[in-house]
C-alpha cells in the first residue's frame, strides 16, 4: 500500500471558514443544529470531544439541520453532549476542526481513502486519512477516536446537500456510523 501526498483543500463544493472567533462551531444531531461558542478559552473543539465529558458553552442557538428556518436562542443549552453529536464542524467564522500542521502531517503518513458514511440521518462524502494498518470498514467498531476527520466533505440529510458545510473539514461522530463505503484514492 503507497502512502503518497494528498491536498484536502482541492475539494471544491462548502464555505470558506474565516477563522476569526476561536470556539465557534456547529454540531448536527438527529434532532437538528446547534450553532454555539466554546464556553472555555483556548480549547479546541477536538480536544473538547475526544474528553467524552459534557462540552459547556454559550450564545448557543439552535434551529433545523437543513436551515430551512432560521436559528432561534436556545437560552436552556449550557451544555453539549458529544455523544448526541453526529457531525461537528466550524461555523463560518470559526476554528478549523485539524490543524494545519497535522493536515500536512497527516497527508504524508496516512493513505487517503474516498468515503461515503452514513451516519445517523446524514450521508458524508469526502476524503479519509488513515494509517496504513487501519480498514476503513472497521470505522463502525469501537475505537479510541470518538470522532474522525474527514476532509473535502459533502454532507446530506434526507434529499438536501448542506451548503454550510466547511471546505477543509468536518469531524464525524464514530458511534453514530452505520455504513462505510470506502476506495483507496489513486
Amino acid at each position: 500500500m503507497a502512502v503518497g501526498t494528498f491536498d484536502p483543500l482541492s475539494a471544491t463544493t462548502g464555505i470558506v471558514v474565516t477563522r476569526r472567533r476561536p470556539g465557534h462551531f456547529v454540531a448536527l444531531t438527529e434532532d437538528g443544529r446547534i450553532d454555539a461558542l466554546l464556553a472555555q478559552g483556548g480549547v479546541k473543539l477536538a480536544s473538547a470531544l475526544e474528553k467524552r465529558a459534557a462540552i459547556s458553552v454559550s450564545n448557543a442557538q439552535q434551529g433545523p439541520n437543513d436551515l430551512s428556518a432560521p436559528l432561534t436562542p436556545a437560552n436552556g443549552v449550557r451544555s453539549v453532549d458529544p455523544y448526541d453529536i453526529t457531525i461537528a464542524m466550524p461555523a463560518e467564522d470559526g476554528e478549523p476542526v485539524v490543524s494545519e500542521a497535522d493536515r500536512d502531517a497527516w497527508s504524508r503518513w496516512r493513505v487517503a481513502f474516498d468515503v461515503t458514511l452514513e451516519a445517523t440521518s446524514f450521508t458524508i462524502s469526502g476524503i479519509l486519512m488513515l494509517l496504513p494498518s487501519q480498514d476503513p470498514m472497521s470505522l463502525t467498531e469501537r475505537g479510541t477516536e470518538l470522532f474522525l476527520p474527514v476532509f473535502g466533505p459533502t454532507v446530506e440529510v434526507g434529499n438536501t446537500i448542506l451548503r454550510d458545510t466547511p471546505r477543509d473539514a468536518i469531524l464525524v461522530n464514530r458511534s453514530h456510523i452505520r455504513r462505510v463505503k470506502a476506495s483507496m484514492r489513486r
